[in-house]
């Protein structure tokens, strides 16, 4: 693995489960909100909501990270703080973005986000580009965010994106566990032993769904929802129909980014855990991947886990210092 450090779970977390777990339960330390809110039109009439970090002047050629949460959460995703913390202090210039309706986002979209929206993102770029022109942009997608990214990437190499975007600038992308074939992902969570997590999905998820019912009518004619207990069954009931789907197939089937990996011609790296219980490293095992696509794998980190030791012993999150890492290389690299 080209890493300085190389991924070694905690004696104790020797288990994909137990890290994903850890996961959500040790949400760690979150730096206190330093950012200005910017709000940026999509091309179907709503906005969504980006968070440039303050900080120490940064000079022109700094570069532009802009990271993007996973599902159930927003900007404020403590993982997502800590990493904007420690971009910032590195000498990057960041972005946070909430997804469609997420966040600081709730009051601009009545439309879901899901992990199709790739016009989003792409919309994000533009945005970059014309408020930075000539700065190198990186892009850092989580779990829903990473497919998110990479469908996106696809897209605009291919030619085939909603959204007309130059994506010159765009220097290096990294996809943390991403769910790029959401059918194999979704039959995986309706195992019975997945229950659990969709559970804690579910939880965060309906959460949201209470903020958009007390604040757009779409959401308030919805029928009272049924008990839901998958994943699927919650894109059956809101995602698929209020984003436009026929079905939780057809959006899963439309949205994947499995098809488009082949296309992706920026720099670009995805991350992947073999014991990751939710997104199942197999669900990637018929990709094509394309010249400039390399694909990490590590053991035992599980999904967006990753309870670490260093060469001293001390435990770290390797995930965030992954992430760190990974985007000094590429800026010194460019």
């Amino acid at each position: 693995m080209n890493t300085p450090l190389p991924f070694r779970p905690h004696p104790l977390l020797r288990n994909g489960h137990l890290q994903t777990i850890m996961a959500g339960v040790s949400c760690g330390p979150r730096p206190p909100y330093q950012a200005t809110p910017l709000v940026i039109p999509t091309h179907d009439g709503e906005s969504l909501v980006i968070h440039e970090e303050l900080g120490p002047p940064t000079g022109n050629d700094a570069h532009l990270v802009i990271l993007v949460h996973g599902l159930g959460g927003d900007h404020s995703s403590p993982y997502l703080q800590r990493l904007a913390f420690q971009l910032r202090a590195a000498g990057f210039l960041v972005w946070r973005v909430d997804l469609r309706g997420c966040g600081h986002g709730i009051d601009h979209a009545w439309k879901p986000a899901n992990a199709g929206r790739s016009d989003d993102l792409a919309t994000v770029l533009q945005a970059a580009m014309s408020r930075h022109p000539g700065r190198p942009v990186h892009f850092v997608g989580f779990s829903l965010s990473g497919n998110i990214l990479l469908k996106m990437l696809g897209e605009i190499c291919a030619g085939s994106s909603p959204v007309e975007v130059d994506h010159s600038q765009l220097a290096s992308s990294l996809a943390v566990a991403p769910p790029a074939n959401l059918k194999d992902c979704a039959d995986n969570m309706d195992r019975l032993s997945r229950r659990p997590y969709c559970k804690y999905y579910l939880k965060l998820l309906d959460q949201q769904v209470q903020q958009k019912r007390n604040r757009w009518a779409r959401w308030q004619k919805l029928p009272a929802k049924p008990k839901l207990r998958t994943i699927r069954q919650f894109d059956a009931f809101y995602t698929a129909p209020l984003s436009g789907f026929r079905s939780a197939e057809d959006y899963y089937l439309k949205s994947s980014s499995i098809d488009l990996l082949q296309h992706i011609k920026v720099p670009t790296q995805i991350l992947i855990d073999l014991h990751d219980p939710i997104v199942t490293a197999k669900s990637l095992e018929l990709a094509q991947f394309s010249a400039s696509t390399e694909v990490v794998r590590t053991r035992f980190g599980g999904h967006m886990g990753y309870f670490g030791v260093d060469e001293q012993g001390h435990q770290i999150r390797w995930l965030e210092y992954y992430v760190v890492e990974y985007l000094k290389r590429q800026r010194s690299s460019g």
